[in-house]
């Protein structure tokens, strides 16, 4: 019985002893935290999290509505928007309608010649005929404003890069 009793007190012993050399060490022993050392390390940069992005809430409204909200807002300098007058072979759908502002083909161009981007000539919104890109809400870049778009996904997060329009040719920085 004596021999359980004993042990018991240098466990206790041992204890006391290992709580004050842990206290000395963080009190006494500058230590460069360790833990977060890695983070300066070049290699670790790119798993650094930038700032949230802004989300913009795109609501869908009329062409009809938004020609008659400019000839009112702009009574005596407005100009009514005109349906394009094709010059060459017109080859987009009757059925096709811009995604925000429901124009019917008469009002769409293509912004890239074949490549597959049209552009509404009432509310300037880019869009494929082919993919569904034109979502109701946005990510944008907190610093330049640009609309993000999802690179990779993974399990937990998933990355998004900012998309420009540069011209002819779109492509990621």
């Amino acid at each position: 019985m004596n021999i359980i009793l004993y042990l018991l007190q240098l466990i206790q012993q041992l204890y006391q002893q290992n709580c004050f050399l842990i206290n000395f060490i963080c009190k006494y022993i500058p230590l460069k935290q360790w833990a977060f050392d890695d983070s300066h390390s070049p290699k670790y940069q790119k798993f650094k999290i930038d700032q949230l992005p802004l989300i913009q809430n795109v609501e869908p409204w009329d062409y009809l509505d938004y020609m008659a909200y400019l000839k009112w807002r702009y009574k005596d300098h407005f100009k009514p928007i005109k349906p394009i007058k094709h010059r060459s072979e017109w080859d987009i759908d009757e059925d096709c309608k811009c995604p925000r502002c429901n124009a019917p083909s008469a009002y769409l161009y293509k912004n890239n010649g074949s490549k597959g981007q049209l552009m509404c000539k009432v509310c300037s919104t880019k869009f494929s005929s082919e993919e569904n890109r034109h979502a109701s809400l946005k990510l944008l870049c907190p610093h330049c404003m640009h609309t993000l778009v999802p690179k990779k996904s993974r399990k937990h997060f998933a990355f998004f890069l900012k998309f420009m329009m540069l011209g002819l040719a779109g492509g990621f920085d």
